[in-house]
């Protein structure tokens, strides 16, 4: 795909989705000691780089820090970080996308209506009907929130302005980050590599 794109759409910034790349750590690295916390500084340096400088820097030190100067993945991953490490493509356009789950999604709802066999009358009457399903199961949802109220968990003011403000499906994800909010302790705990300070919240029960 890289070659083609290159050679038909010169112009095209083609970037990796950098959601698989992260998927990919446990089974990468998972056979090297203290995986968990090889995974955990990577993100830190993958996200909170602040210039490419610092990156080249910052992923340089965690190689070193883990023993992972030899991994063939990790090198061939920064060979390539033109196209997959934020701070590398942040002067491009990109309108909030960075990883193709949306596009999946989407693909993943059309799957239930059609398939690679359904004949083009196929496709355009079963693309029709799913987005008629949709548009109702928005429609039963927007009529839910309307006449119903999910009571709020705590006496928060801030849980009560998303009551107000959020559908019942986001405000259940709400919720469950305030239940578990209330049993998490916050401890400030320095990066390994030493370059910003992390919180870790740990349950307290």
């Amino acid at each position: 795909m890289k070659r083609a794109l290159e050679a038909c759409m010169p112009t095209t910034v083609h970037r990796w989705c950098i959601w698989h790349i992260m998927k990919k750590i446990p089974s990468k690295l998972n056979r090297y000691k203290g995986h968990a916390d090889i995974e955990q500084e990577m993100s830190q340096v993958v996200w909170n780089s602040h210039s490419k400088d610092s990156f080249d820097r910052n992923w340089n030190d965690f190689l070193l820090n883990f023993g992972l100067a030899d991994n063939k993945w990790l090198s061939d991953l920064y060979e390539d970080r033109h196209i997959w490490v934020p701070i590398y493509l942040d002067h491009h356009f990109w309108a909030g996308m960075r990883s193709t789950q949306r596009s999946e999604s989407m693909h993943s709802f059309f799957n239930k209506y059609i398939t690679r066999n359904s004949s083009l009358i196929q496709f355009v009457k079963q693309y029709d009907n799913c987005l008629g399903s949709r548009e109702q199961a928005e429609r039963e949802l927007d009529a839910a929130d309307f006449h119903t109220l999910i009571p709020c968990a705590t006496k928060s003011c801030i849980e009560a302005q998303f009551q107000d403000a959020y559908t019942h499906a986001k405000f259940r994800e709400v919720q469950a980050q305030f239940r578990g909010k209330a049993n998490c302790i916050t401890r400030l705990k320095n990066s390994a590599l030493g370059y910003g300070k992390k919180y870790t919240w740990n349950r307290s029960c």
